[in-house]
C-alpha cells in the first residue's frame, strides 16, 4: 500500500507545474521585483557605500524584465509602496545601476514620485 502511495505521489510531483523566472516578454511581480533588490536596502539606506554582489545581481536581473513604459511604471509603484515603510536615502536608487554595471535607468524615488512621469514621458 505505502508503496503504491508513494508512487502517486511522485506521479502528482512530476505533473505539477514547475516555478520559473518570468521571461522577458512576462510581467514581472512585485514581489519578485522586492525580492531581488532586498539586498539593496543596506546601500539605498546610506548604511553601506558601495550595493552588494547579491544587490547587483538582483539589479541586473531586474534590467531584463522591466523594459516597457508599463513596466517601468509598475516598478517605480512597486518600490515607491515597499519603500514607504522604510527610512532610505532617494537619491541613491538612481546610482544603483551605474554603480553595479547595469544599463537601466531609475529615478530617485520617494513617497511623493509620480512613476507615470519619473522616467521623463
Amino acid at each position: 500500500m505505502s508503496t503504491h502511495l508513494f508512487a502517486l505521489l511522485a506521479v502528482i510531483l512530476l505533473l505539477l507545474p514547475r516555478p520559473t523566472m518570468p521571461s522577458p516578454d512576462d510581467k514581472v511581480s512585485c514581489a519578485t521585483i522586492v525580492s531581488k533588490l532586498t539586498s539593496c536596502i543596506n546601500y539605498i539606506s546610506d548604511k553601506s557605500k558601495e550595493p552588494s554582489n547579491s544587490c547587483c545581481a538582483g539589479v541586473k536581473e531586474i534590467s531584463g524584465f522591466v523594459k516597457s513604459k508599463s513596466d517601468r511604471k509598475d516598478a517605480c509603484e512597486c518600490l515607491k509602496n515597499t519603500l514607504s515603510k522604510i527610512k532610505y536615502d532617494p537619491s541613491r536608487i538612481p546610482a544603483l545601476p551605474k554603480n553595479c554595471g547595469v544599463s537601466l535607468i531609475l529615478p530617485p524615488i520617494s513617497s511623493s514620485t509620480d512613476c507615470s512621469t519619473a522616467f521623463g514621458y
